[in-house]
């Protein structure tokens, strides 16, 4: 089979450097942040993406304290300090604002208020001081996925990322080989684009891949022949997807030999994805294919040996009960 490697081109992406800006855009919907000072320093770079509780950094000892993370009051470290001196809490403040922290988050603020001489000295250090009502608690788990998020690996991929019924199976393959024609045969058939020409691939908090479309490319896909098309327009919102797991690449390879092709399926190919393993299937390009039904089916296969079922292992399995009966009766 010609045009078949071995391994797929993997483009990994570079990461820009987090802010505590970035974090607040992502943290704005599900927890609820606002800044109420230092807003000057919303660009301040995070440098240990992690969230941290500052413990005995308020009680005056700074040894192995970490500066460089997200520092998160609840209410028991806002009560402490309200138990200090006025001079005293004033010179734990300037002592931590001093030491660079990336900002402040303060939980819980509709219930406990805010001290305002923390924000007027925020604001003279250019530290971003963010509230949320929800408590520290949940603050820290749904943050720590955020953060998470925001600096996992990502890649890129050249190909078709389509949602067939629950399963994200990426069409990859030489241009000009039916990628999108086998897409939009697809949602026609009722399944649901993602991304055309290009997979931007990130990993979750679980480690699953997860693939979306470039901004500027959501919706669309190029025919050859007819060009640029918008799908929802002509199939439908319910025909694009924003994301989806990649759970399945199939590469659609010109034919020229058996060579490479596996006719039962025993030999499961593997692409290395951001280190996650992914199952791969070569399907040979030959006139007259049914793309889309082989496509649909490969998906449906996936999902049947989820659950336990292979069709090339049930078959091997009754091969060799029927030859240990055939030799049974001869002896």
């Amino acid at each position: 089979m010609a045009d078949a490697p071995r391994t797929l081109t993997v483009n990994k992406l570079p990461h820009a450097s987090l802010t505590v800006r970035a974090f607040l855009l992502a943290a704005f919907e599900p927890l609820g942040l606002e800044p109420l000072a230092g807003k000057t320093g919303l660009d301040r770079e995070i440098r240990e993406p992690v969230l941290h509780r500052p413990g005995l950094a308020l009680t005056g000892f700074y040894d192995h304290f970490a500066w460089r993370q997200m520092q998160l009051f609840g209410r028991s470290e806002i009560a402490y300090l309200r138990t200090l001196a006025p001079e005293c809490r004033r010179a734990r403040w300037e002592e931590l604002l001093r030491r660079d922290v990336p900002c402040i988050i303060l939980c819980a603020a509709d219930k406990e208020p805010i001290d305002g001489e923390l924000l007027a000295m925020a604001d003279g250090a250019g530290v971003p001081v963010l509230a949320t009502r929800q408590k520290s608690f949940a603050v820290f788990r749904v943050g720590s996925l955020l953060l998470h998020e925001l600096t996992s690996p990502r890649a890129s991929m050249h190909g078709t990322l389509v949602d067939v019924r629950g399963v994200g199976v990426l069409l990859e393959g030489p241009p000009g080989i039916g990628k999108s024609e086998t897409a939009l045969g697809l949602v026609r058939q009722g399944c649901a684009l993602v991304a055309d020409d290009v997979a931007l691939l990130s990993l979750d908090a679980h480690g699953v891949l997860w693939g979306t479309a470039p901004n500027h490319l959501r919706g669309f896909m190029e025919i050859r022949g007819l060009g640029l098309l918008h799908v929802p327009t002509l199939f439908g919102i319910s025909a694009v997807r924003p994301e989806c797991r990649m759970d399945l690449i199939v590469s659609l390879r010109r034919c020229t030999t058996e060579e490479d092709v596996d006719r039962v399926g025993s030999d499961v190919q593997t692409c290395a994805v951001l280190g996650v393993p992914v199952p791969r299937l070569l399907i040979p390009v030959a006139a007259g294919r049914d793309f889309v039904n082989v496509v649909e089916t490969a998906a449906a296969t996936f999902k049947m040996r989820g659950s336990g079922v292979d069709a090339a292992a049930v078959l091997d399995e009754q091969v060799v009960n029927y030859y240990q009966t055939v030799e049974q009766k001869h002896d």
